[in-house]
C-alpha cells in the first residue's frame, strides 16, 4: 500500500477563483485551472517531467485528484537526489525573483 499524499492548494490570484497553485511539502509542484469548460492540471517542478504529468478533467476536484495521483507516481519514479536538485533550483529562482523585485522597487524610489 502506498503512503497517502497530501497536497495543498491556494488561489493564484486573490480575485480569480478558477486558478490554483498546488504545493507539496512547502514546494510549488503544479497548477490547476479552468480552461474554457474543462479543468486542466499540470506538474510544474523545475525538471523534465513525463507526458502523463498533465491532463484535463471535467471538474476541479477531479483535477486535484489526478494531479495528486500523478505526483505520487512521479515521487515513486524520481531519484530523491534529482528531486532535491529541482528544489534547489526552485529556491534559486525564488531568490532571484525577490532580488529583481527589490531592485525594481529601489529604482522606483525618488
Amino acid at each position: 500500500m502506498s503512503a497517502k499524499i497530501t497536497i495543498n492548494a491556494h488561489l493564484r490570484w486573490p480575485d480569480v477563483n478558477n486558478d490554483y497553485i498546488v504545493e507539496f511539502d512547502g514546494h510549488t509542484i503544479g497548477r490547476v485551472r479552468l480552461d474554457g469548460t474543462r479543468w486542466v492540471w499540470s506538474i510544474t517542478v523545475p525538471m523534465a517531467v513525463p507526458d502523463w504529468a498533465e491532463g484535463a478533467t471535467g471538474s476541479r476536484d477531479e483535477s486535484f485528484k489526478a494531479l495528486a495521483a500523478a505526483w505520487g507516481r512521479l515521487l515513486a519514479r524520481t531519484d530523491p537526489e534529482r528531486l532535491q536538485r529541482a528544489w534547489e533550483l526552485e529556491k534559486a529562482f525564488e531568490t532571484r525573483q525577490q532580488r529583481t523585485a527589490t531592485s525594481i522597487s529601489d529604482d522606483a524610489q525618488p
